[in-house]
């Protein structure tokens, strides 16, 4: 492999996170410019406010659970008893 186009692949392995021969890999199928496109670090942007809703609301089970639940479960709980505990609230 010529030295340029290794910097080059060394280069879009690193913006990537994968290894040199993973980013060799997927640059056969996606050509290097889309694949540091697609997969660099810095395509992340921050959640809409929908998003930020549906990612952390809590849901109406667990709401559910915690007004009527008023004791926790003790440490030594058996499967079982965790299973009868979450149908309870099914």
């Amino acid at each position: 492999m010529p030295a340029d186009l290794l910097g080059e692949m060394r280069n879009a392995a690193k913006l990537t996170n994968l290894s040199i021969a993973d980013a060799m890999r997927q640059s056969m199928r996606l050509g290097l410019p889309k694949l540091v496109e697609r997969l660099s670090k810095n395509q992340l942007k921050p959640f809409t406010e929908d998003e930020n809703r549906l990612a952390f609301e809590v849901g109406r089970v667990t709401v559910e659970a915690k007004r009527r639940c008023h004791f926790v479960l003790p440490p030594h709980s058996t499967l079982a008893s965790v299973r009868a505990f979450a149908e309870y609230f099914r």
